[in-house]
């Protein structure tokens, strides 16, 4: 939304924005077939058909901040939020299909309009957001093409002004900015149209979308301000100067009518409203991975590969509209974690790491890999932003969530394709839900997961220092990669003590470890005991002795039979000495058991963030959340 640059030249420093290769998708059952006379109207659903914007409003003055706004320093303690229902109709018109595929055009004949709703972010920020509406481009036609064989839409570009009295007092306190229509994916975004037959012989249409339009530093030469909440009826309005701010425009809508869903009813989880929520990661339920589908002989079929993580979910919740509520979710690493990581190289370097796998093995039929230093990327620009409808727990669209599951062989594969494969962050995406657990705690659940080709790219041996080794993957080769969250938040203040063990048990990297540990739920009781040994012979072998906690939570799992007082999962983060450390230096645990009932004792430690030592007991089969 910069005045005179064009967002190609506001970005210079993203990722490639072209998307990874789409995978060739299955043909449908039955074609879908364009409505007589290639035109239609239909109506929008109001009751989950919505549109807002997550504006990080924050004071990053350095010129080595912009135009991103990457620095960290909040004015308003996080995402000033908003989210409205939106009514009216979408018109489309098709154009003949050659070669099953029909170009189509998408616009708005009568506007969409939404209620009036509240923008708040968590500290001192609240406006009236007000006279709501979507418009057509003037000088842009929405418009996309439809493979009827399949139902997937290429070459997508939905472009619309978004009015409000917000947007409006953005332009009061900025006089230079001339905001421009919002594009949808545009250069940095994501947008997902999915076309469905109706019995009348029309196509619904359900369009996600999101982008993300920074505002740099200045306004030709003057300070970007973000308004405050002082504005009048004429032009005078207040702000305060708010370099590196960024807007995240966002919208849902479609044409299906409301499924009939059981609320959540009892199993509702309490919505605090403006407000940022820290859910411990079940490391059990939480990973990434992939379902490898290379056709390679040497390969001799699929490969699954999946590690666990380490880590929190950050959700901020914004202010509620009818029956749904803002939701942002983001990643970070183990409360009181503090290990020196080093960050990925450019141009990934942009990004943080929030989360820690484990080593693993990645075995097709015929070849076994070794994937290493498992870490999760989180894009810092197209957020996961979503409504939560409060009257079903679940997030009303499959949520977006934008992220690059790095680890050596991932590594290696960009490597040998540096030239072919875009440097963009994976689009997973998939159903998340907040639901009330055992004894009144807080659960969030994702999901997410995404396709890609992989036809004709090298696939490396399993010897990756030799790329001469690598192989051409063959037609039908696909990359399914997922991501899984699971994550816990109790009102209470635990007081009980939680002891136990394991004695020479296998990791899923095949190492060899003992740990013992007693630690309070109650950080203030004080330090408790925690030993770990690893009896490798090489990388990650040693033993940890615990001084000092960090941290401490308990929380039950979603399926927990603990009673009240009581939990099945501890975390706890903690410094101490390790043996091969000859400098007698100070290191770091990260450490969970869970002993959920329904499934097998589950440990995961890791020692400076996994980089001197790390074992878990890996589930044999995945975890959804």
């Amino acid at each position: 939304m910069n005045p005179q640059l064009p967002l190609r030249l506001v970005l210079p420093c993203l990722l490639l924005v072209a998307p990874w290769p789409s995978a060739a998708l299955p043909n449908l059952p039955v074609p879908l077939k364009l409505p007589s006379g290639f035109r239609q109207t239909l109506q929008i659903n109001p009751d989950v058909s919505y549109f807002g914007d997550a504006v990080r409003i924050v004071d990053c003055p350095k010129e080595s901040d912009n135009p991103l706004g990457t620095c960290d320093n909040w004015l308003f303690g996080g995402l000033a939020m908003w989210d409205t229902h939106i009514s009216g109709d979408v018109q489309i018109r098709f154009y003949t299909p050659i070669d099953s595929i029909s170009h189509f055009e998408i616009s708005h004949p009568s506007n969409l309009t939404g209620q009036n709703t509240v923008m708040q972010a968590p500290q001192g920020y609240e406006m009236r957001v007000r006279d709501n509406f979507i418009l057509d481009a003037l000088d842009h036609v929405s418009q996309g093409d439809l493979n009827l064989l399949t139902g997937e839409v290429r070459n997508l570009k939905y472009t619309a002004l978004f009015s409000n009295s917000w947007y409006a007092d953005l332009t009061n306190v900025n006089p230079r900015l001339k905001p421009p229509d919002f594009t949808f994916p545009g250069i940095y975004g994501s947008a997902n149209f999915v076309f469905e037959q109706r019995k009348d012989g029309l196509l619904d249409l359900t369009v996600t979308a999101s982008t993300f339009l920074p505002l740099s530093n200045q306004v030709l030469s003057e300070p970007v301000v973000a308004p405050m909440p002082y504005c009048g009826q004429l032009t005078d309005c207040a702000g305060v100067q708010a370099p590196g701010t960024s807007l995240h425009p966002h919208i849902y809508f479609t044409t299906k009518p409301t499924a009939i869903a059981a609320g959540c009813g009892a199993n509702c989880a309490n919505i605090p409203v403006n407000s940022i929520q820290s859910y411990t990661g079940v490391s059990y339920y939480t990973s990434f991975g992939d379902h490898f589908t290379i056709n390679v002989p040497q390969l001799g079929g699929i490969g699954n590969g999946r590690t666990h993580l380490q880590g929190r979910m950050q959700l901020q919740y914004g202010p509620r509209s009818g029956n749904i509520v803002p939701i942002a979710v983001s990643t970070l690493p183990p409360l009181g974690l503090m290990a020196q990581v080093p960050l990925a190289p450019a141009p990934l370097s942009t990004f943080k790491i929030t989360m820690f796998g484990h080593n693993e093995f990645l075995r097709f039929p015929l070849l076994t890999y070794v994937t290493a230093d498992p870490v999760l990327l989180e894009d810092a620009f197209d957020l996961a932003v979503g409504a939560l409808n409060v009257n079903t727990g679940t997030v009303i669209t499959p949520l977006t969530f934008r992220g690059v599951p790095a680890q050596t062989l991932f590594s290696t594969i960009i490597g040998l394709n540096i030239t072919r494969i875009p440097l963009d962050t994976f689009r997973f995406r998939g159903p998340a839900y907040v639901t009330k657990g055992p004894n009144g705690e807080s659960v969030f659940g994702y999901d997410g997961s995404y396709f890609t080709s992989f036809e004709s790219f090298s696939f490396p041996s399993p010897n990756f220092d030799k790329p001469s080794e690598a192989h051409s993957a063959g037609p039908g080769s696909d990359l399914n990669p997922f991501l899984r969250f699971q994550g816990a938040q109790i009102s209470e203040q635990p007081k009980v003590v939680k002891t136990g063990s394991g004695d020479h048990l296998i990791s899923s990297f095949n190492q060899a470890f003992s740990y013992n540990y007693s630690v309070s739920c109650d950080p203030s009781a004080g330090n408790g005991s925690f030993d770990y040994t690893n009896f490798s012979l090489g990388s990650g072998g040693g033993t940890f002795n615990l001084e000092a906690l960090s941290s401490v939570s308990c929380t039950n799992s979603k399926t927990a039979t603990s009673g009240p007082g009581d939990y099945d999962t501890i975390t706890f983060v903690g410094y101490g000495t390790w043996s091969g450390d000859l400098s007698n230096g100070r290191h770091i645990a990260s450490v969970q058991v869970s002993n959920e009932p329904k499934i097998p004792l589950y440990v995961t430690i890791q020692i400076d963030g996994g980089q001197l030592s790390k074992v878990h007991l890996k589930p044999p089969v995945d975890t959804i959340p």
